[in-house]
């Protein structure tokens, strides 16, 4: 059985009332997309306890969720997404790999270093720093912008909490929670130490 990770300590660096107005977490516009949340073994025991559907998850021991057709638009959506109250239906068991949105912890382009990030695609984070249109219009490289203050810190909280013994035992367990390499994603900081240990235990396979 596989441990709890911990809930990632500060501040939800997005405010739920912009997060009930967006469009863009929770929707896929491919049923196998690479960034369907992955579940550990004991979150999907919490999800399923909270009403999502044991066949919602291919593996028990820790897979990524299977997606659902839009009801009403196109694409596909999280089952645990309610579409008509914009709400979560497990937001207080969420996935880690949800609580960490809209950073990203994903391997570099190389596939050399574990890395964390902030994703362009977050309406929010764009507006924090400074840019109103999304970046393929714009034609802006996402290294280009920078965030405030606020948002870098809870990023290097961020990274430490992915650094510590814990969870980089849990982590090393479910090397899927690192997604591939993703090109909206602007890097904050490399982990030497998760990294190392996904490497030395010869588990760094990707979703």
């Amino acid at each position: 059985m596989s441990q709890a990770i911990p809930v990632i300590p500060g501040p939800q660096v997005v405010p739920s009332a912009v997060c009930f107005r967006c469009d863009v977490c929770c929707r896929f516009p491919e049923q196998d997309s690479i960034l369907r949340p992955y579940f550990t073994e004991d979150e999907i025991r919490q999800a399923v306890t909270h009403g999502i559907s044991p066949s919602s998850f291919p593996d028990h021991r820790g897979s990524q969720i299977e997606v659902v057709r839009h009801p009403k638009d196109e694409g596909f959506l999280c089952p645990a997404f309610d579409p008509v109250t914009q709400h979560c239906r497990i937001y207080e068991v969420r996935p880690l790999d949800c609580q960490l949105y809209p950073f990203a912890l994903m391997w570099n382009a190389p596939h050399e270093k574990v890395v964390l990030g902030w994703d362009t695609l977050c309406p929010f984070l764009l507006e924090q720093a400074g840019e109103e249109s999304p970046l393929r219009r714009a034609g802006q490289k996402p290294s280009a912008l920078t965030l405030p203050k606020a948002f870098l810190e809870q990023a290097q909280r961020i990274a430490n909490y992915l650094e510590s013994d814990h969870v980089l035992d849990s982590l090393a367990v479910h090397p899927r929670l690192v997604t591939p390499f993703q090109p909206d994603v602007v890097v904050l900081h490399t982990l030497d130490r998760l990294t190392a240990t996904l490497r030395s235990s010869n588990t760094h396979d990707t979703r």
